[in-house]
């Protein structure tokens, strides 16, 4: 019987099972600062144990970035595939095979999409903490 930790739509594997429940969410709590406070709703997905984080609503203080979160959580894995596409179309001179390269156009469109996302979202990103306030 396995334990999946849930939260925003993602589901997260037991780091260790000889910690709590609530162990795991304070220790997911330092990637989401919002789950410091979380609600834990539990159910049961066949032999798994289903443990849901969901933040609470409340009126206390306000966010004064409320985008921070979402814009550092959105940018995508650095594995970016466009590198390994590129070691891939090299023939053993270093030279781009342009027959490999016409083969495999989609593949490659799809991964410089990804780079070109991944460069927004690393922009927004720093972006977003020129904006935070010095302390």
């Amino acid at each position: 019987m396995a334990r999946i930790f849930v939260y925003d739509g993602r589901e997260f594997p037991d780091p260790d099972a000889n910690l709590s429940v609530e162990q795991v969410r304070t220790q997911l709590a330092e990637f989401f600062p919002e789950l410091a406070n979380a609600e834990t709703r539990e159910e049961q997905r066949g032999d798994d144990s289903l443990y849901t984080f969901s933040r609470r609503i409340g009126t206390k203080g306000s966010r004064r970035h409320p985008d921070f979160a979402r814009i550092i959580r959105g940018v995508p894995e650095k594995d970016l595939r466009v590198f390994a596409l590129a070691v891939e179309l090299l023939d053993e001179l270093g030279d781009v095979d342009a027959d490999a390269a016409a083969a495999r156009q989609p593949e490659l469109n799809l991964a410089i999409a990804e780079a070109e996302a991944y460069a927004r979202a690393t922009q927004q990103a720093a972006e977003a903490v020129r904006r935070l306030p010095a302390r």
